[in-house]
């Protein structure tokens, strides 16, 4: 999960730790898994918050009002390819619409605290379609992947996705997702959290220390 360096190696190669950082991403092209000890240490740091904000009312209503207006499976992958497409532009009409929603300032404000262990929240409806976030993400829908499909109407609380090495930011990320319940306790949605592994765990033990 890390290198150390000594100084004598960084002054006879002093782009090395550049040119490390810009090619790791070609060292774990395989997802991994954490271990259960791991898990509980960013569950203890952050499932109690989280269930703060799932039981926000506004959220709650957001999903139930999202879930009144399906979509037809066709129309979700043409507005998911139309926000992957504007992802790639400067200007990303649908998502700084979706950003500035008064529930993604929400997510904003509450992922602040964490100081960067959080990376991003996304809030789905019942079909895996955007709701709310926290920052810009590369797709509209989640329905297709595993931080939805093993977390919504399954019995588990919580679910990890596999960890995956970001390039862009070179951390190890997992996502956790929380199912969304509504007051009859039945699955409406879909809560994700980016994780910024290696912060996550170091600031659990900083803690325990």
């Amino acid at each position: 999960m890390g290198l150390f360096a000594s100084h004598s190696l960084i002054k006879r190669f002093p782009k090395f730790m550049q040119q490390f950082d810009e090619n790791i991403n070609t060292c774990a092209q395989v997802p991994f898994s954490l271990s259960k000890s791991e898990e509980k240490q960013m569950l203890d740091r952050l499932s109690s918050s989280a269930k703060t904000l799932l039981n926000l009312p506004s959220l709650v209503e957001q999903v139930q009002i999202s879930n009144e207006f399906p979509l037809s499976e066709s129309e979700i992958k043409r507005l998911d390819q139309l926000w992957i497409k504007e992802s790639k532009q400067v200007k990303h009409p649908d998502g700084l619409a979706m950003l500035n929603l008064p529930l993604s300032k929400v997510f904003k404000k509450w992922q602040s605290q964490f100081k960067g262990v959080v990376t991003e929240l996304i809030l789905t409806d019942n079909q895996g379609k955007n709701i709310a976030i926290s920052k810009l993400t590369s797709d509209y829908w989640q329905g297709d992947e595993n931080k939805f499909t093993k977390t919504f109407k399954q019995s588990k609380d919580f679910n990890f996705d596999s960890v995956t090495y970001d390039a862009s930011t070179h951390h190890f990320q997992v996502q956790l997702s929380f199912p969304v319940l509504d007051d009859n306790n039945s699955h409406i949605g879909v809560l994700i959290l980016g994780v910024d592994v290696e912060k996550a765990l170091h600031s659990s033990n900083e803690k325990s220390n």
